[in-house]
């Protein structure tokens, strides 16, 4: 992981997001952290950059990562995407000021982006305020995991940070509990892509799986949160366009959305 993307629009939730991508650079000089802002070309470019100069002072130090600015005129999630292939961005981590409950149907900027990237995207709620990347619970439906290769992206997050992957199942009460010869094939992909940072596979009961997921954050005092939605079958009740925008807007720790 080199090149991380932030979308930046001097908000006070882009801000945060910026602090956490610092922290989460973690003094490796290896990162790159490039904050994008995306103007509609009633903003002139040369105020942008002025303020951008002063948004990254406080990092220009040797303990910090390389941050470069750049300032784009066009679509949020098109301009993103483009600037994707031309930097070879490995990560977007982004910013939300999440949503209340009964605002489920409405689309944020972040969770459009999260739907139409290509690529990891780690969204930072704006309430988020500190920096701590222990344990990360990665939620899974009932598929078998045939595309591995987001695994990698886990992987290279909970290796760099030392963080123990707890895995996480929510059921419905009329499901068979335990598991399946699905259930086996993803403990082997998992013990395998995750090495020593896998830790256990938990089955929990809950008609809701969003609530059950972000009731299994809180008790068990989780870091991030990571989901692969392809995981989740299409035509199910929890599925992966739903699920992901619904976490999106709730979550209240790191949501990392590996696609």
């Amino acid at each position: 992981m080199k090149n991380i993307l932030i979308p930046f629009d001097f908000s006070e939730v882009s801000k945060n997001a910026l602090e956490y991508a610092v922290r989460f650079a973690d003094h490796d000089p290896a990162i790159t952290l490039f904050l994008l802002n995306i103007t509609d070309g009633n903003c002139k470019t040369g105020k942008i950059e002025e303020d951008f100069k002063k948004i990254i002072k406080k990092y220009q130090k040797p303990q910090f990562p390389e941050i470069h600015t750049l300032v784009r005129e066009g679509e949020f999630a098109p301009s993103i995407i483009q600037l994707q292939k031309e930097l070879k961005i490995d990560l977007i981590i982004m910013g939300t000021r999440g949503a209340q409950t009964g605002e489920e149907n409405i689309a944020t900027t972040t969770s459009r982006l999260v739907q139409e990237a290509d690529l990891p995207v780690l969204v930072i709620p704006g309430t988020y305020r500190k920096f701590r990347l222990s344990t990360i619970i990665l939620s899974l439906g009932n598929e078998k995991i045939t595309d591995r290769t987001p695994l990698y992206t886990l992987l290279d997050v909970s290796r760099k940070h030392k963080a123990q992957v707890h895995v996480l199942t929510i059921q419905h009460h009329e499901m068979a509990m335990g598991y399946t010869e699905d259930d086996e094939s993803n403990e082997a992909t998992l013990n395998y892509f995750l090495e020593m940072f896998y830790s256990h596979h938990s089955f929990e009961e809950n008609e809701d799986i969003e609530k059950g997921i972000l009731n299994y954050i809180e008790k068990h005092d989780m870091d991030m949160l990571a989901i692969m939605p392809r995981t989740h079958l299409p035509g199910s009740e929890a599925s992966e366009g739903r699920l992901t925008r619904l976490l999106t807007l709730h979550s209240n720790v790191p949501l990392l959305v590996l696609d």
